[in-house]
């Protein structure tokens, strides 16, 4: 067995974590924040990807090696040191784990199934080769050795595990060659799978975005694609210059995703990636853990219930995204321990009148925000802002009507943001029941909080704007600071 499923038995995804640099006592930490007796890992104003284009944020990457494999009871390990499972935060004895999925014992190595790693040579029939060879077995890793192997578009079936070995680059082809709009990676209806590794996936969007700034109809391909499945892991790998989102995980349930770098920018001259979201979640249960996102749209979404993002940083992107669609509800979400540097938004949820639905019980905590525009960001009306709060009148409450409740953010700071914040709510459906405990806010402006009620600030919570009111209110009930009328 290659991964254990249940709860009960996650000693290897100790290793697993430690492998992929998911500890902050004994490995190294992103944008080159050492941990005690990890190695540091520091840019110099980013790393270098294909053709020039930068792929770091901040000048900062990640360390981290393959993901433990456990076959006839050995494990083995290349790259990332392995630090203490005791102090892991993103390790076995955190509570959010979620089962892992259950991996079949063969190994069925691409270039055995005619895969040449040459970056010139189609290599989608010998790929799918051996991903039917595994399916046929009844499930298996299948491994992508060192080389750039092109290809278009795989399934990934049940039982099975795609492993990109450190040093291998699974290139999509370019768009004039690929088949369709099919995400690259793709599985549905499926159980146990896993795409790890210390490799890279290179998406090639540049031609993508390009014909999209053109025509906005046009319809892209993500780089991962899993719906509708149960006990998923994505770890190790990194992922660049996608045509659009990276990893979309919809309907699932039981999803890991850890020590992940997500690296897609804008080059100087070309035109920017556009609906480039690093991850996607619409899913039952999902461990998020020391990942490292810059890419060209929202750096997370989050949607569904149970839901546990931690130690991990996001660079350029929109934030940590919910909706625009919460038709379906969004619940028991926990984000902790977050950096972000120069997103457009930091704590963000969005949605309007004809797509919301509930959105409860969210727990923002120990979140730092460094040049974030707007550190947190909660309106029902998107995408456009109303210019005046008292316009608008309230409206019959349907079934899409978003609902914003029972929120708790504590112990934030933000520096360098442009203005302090902005909760809209509507007239009738306000934002209810929100608390900054310990939230201090440094800005240009402060914040406006329109639609509201039981807002509090508590246990020193400041805004503190370099000119005007602190906090703007119309239409709402806050505590614990002076505010001032609309």
């Amino acid at each position: 067995m290659l991964i254990p499923s249940h709860r009960t038995s996650h000693a290897l995804l100790g290793f697993v974590l430690a492998a992929t640099g998911c500890t902050r006592s004994g490995d190294a930490l992103l944008n080159g924040v050492p941990g005690s007796g990890g190695a540091t890992t520091q840019g110099s104003g980013g790393a270098t990807g294909k053709g020039g284009q930068t792929i770091a944020s901040g000048g900062a990457t990640s360390t981290r090696g393959a993901s433990g494999v456990s076959t006839g009871g050995t494990t083995h390990a290349s790259g990332g040191a392995a630090g203490s499972t005791s102090t892991d935060p993103c390790g076995p004895s955190n509570p959010a784990v979620v089962p892992l999925p259950t991996i079949g014992p063969g190994m069925f190595d691409v270039t055995s199934y005619g895969a040449v790693g040459d970056g010139k040579t189609d290599n989608t029939a010998a790929i799918k080769a051996a991903l039917a060879a595994a399916t046929t077995a009844g499930g298996g890793t299948v491994v992508v050795p060192a080389g750039t192997f092109l290809c278009g578009p795989i399934v990934l079936s049940s039982g099975t595990r795609l492993e990109l070995s450190s040093g291998a680059v699974l290139e999509m082809l370019p768009m004039a060659s690929y088949l369709g709009t099919t995400a690259f990676i793709t599985a549905n209806n499926a159980h146990d799978i896993a795409l790890t590794g210390a490799g890279t996936i290179e998406g090639q969007g540049q031609a993508w975005w390009t014909a999209f700034a053109s025509d906005s109809t046009l319809a892209r391909p993500q780089e991962v694609s899993f719906s509708n499945s149960t006990r998923v892991l994505v770890s190790g790998i990194r992922m660049q210059n996608s045509p659009e989102e990276h990893i979309w995980v919809k309907g699932d349930t039981d999803v890991t995703i850890t020590g992940i770098a997500i690296s897609t920018l804008a080059v100087a001259g070309q035109q920017p990636p556009k609906n480039t979201d690093g991850v996607d979640i619409g899913a039952s249960g999902v461990f998020f853990c020391n990942n490292n996102i810059a890419c060209g749209d929202d750096n997370l979404v989050m949607s569904g219930t149970n839901i546990y993002v931690a130690y991990s940083t996001f660079g350029v992107g929109h934030g940590c995204s919910i909706g625009s669609i919460t038709s379906k509800g969004v619940s028991n979400v926990t984000v902790d321990h977050i950096t972000m540097n120069g997103t457009t938004s930091g704590i963000r949820m969005k949605s309007a009148r004809d797509r919301g639905g509930l959105v409860e019980n969210l727990t923002y905590s120990n979140m730092t925000l460094v040049n974030v525009e707007t550190p947190v960001f909660i309106t029902s009306y998107y995408p456009t802002l109303p210019t005046d709060p008292t316009a608008d009148t309230a409206q019959a409450i349907t079934v899409t009507t978003p609902i914003w409740k029972n929120i708790t953010i504590k112990n934030v700071t933000a520096t360098g943001s442009t203005n302090g914040g902005v909760l809209w709510g509507l007239p009738e459906e306000k934002i209810s029941g929100l608390s900054f405990d310990n939230v201090q806010i440094q800005a240009t402006t402060g914040m406006k909080i329109f639609h509201a009620t039981d807002i509090s600030l508590v246990n020193g919570s400041t805004v503190t704007p370099k000119s005007g009111a602190a906090v703007t209110v119309y239409d709402a009930v806050v505590t614990g600071i002076t505010t001032t009328a609309y």
